[in-house]
């Protein structure tokens, strides 16, 4: 998400690599400070800045699912303070596997980020189609074989 990241694939410990998830992440609350650590493309990995330990694989969702969207709730839009569509990156978190066919995208839970000021959450969608398991394959992403 920053020159700083994405030129050195590690971690940065510059302030302005930090996104601050003023709630933590559901499950692990009292980490509210990650970096995003670009790694290979389309993956990126979200680490803890305090708990290095702590990270997640990410994707961007558009690569695997064009078609993919959801209206981005006003009280998230005002949490986050966007004040421009281009400050707004989406990310998903991946449920990684040896084996790729049974790599999955949790495409129910999105992270959004605001570039711009550095905040971002991750919300649950609400009557949605999509699942928390949907295949992180092209092929079987696009309906075609494997």
């Amino acid at each position: 998400m920053s020159d700083s990241q994405t030129a050195t694939n590690q971690p940065t410990t510059e302030k302005e690599g930090i996104y601050t998830f003023s709630k933590g992440i559901p499950g692990f609350h009292e980490i509210t400070e990650y970096m995003v650590v670009q790694q290979i493309t389309p993956f990126s990995l979200l680490q803890s800045a305090l708990h290095p330990e702590t990270s997640f694989i990410m994707i961007d969702p558009f690569v695997y699912y064009p078609d993919y969207e959801f209206e981005l709730p006003q009280e998230v839009v005002d949490e986050l303070a966007i004040t421009k569509e281009e400050h707004v990156v989406i990310r998903n978190i991946v449920s990684w596997n040896k084996k790729a066919e049974h790599r999955t995208v949790n495409l129910v839970a999105p992270i959004i980020f605001n570039i711009d000021n550095h905040q971002a959450k991750q919300i649950i969608l609400q009557n949605t189609q999509y699942t928390i398991r949907h295949p992180l394959q092209p092929n079987v992403a696009k309906g075609g074989e494997s």
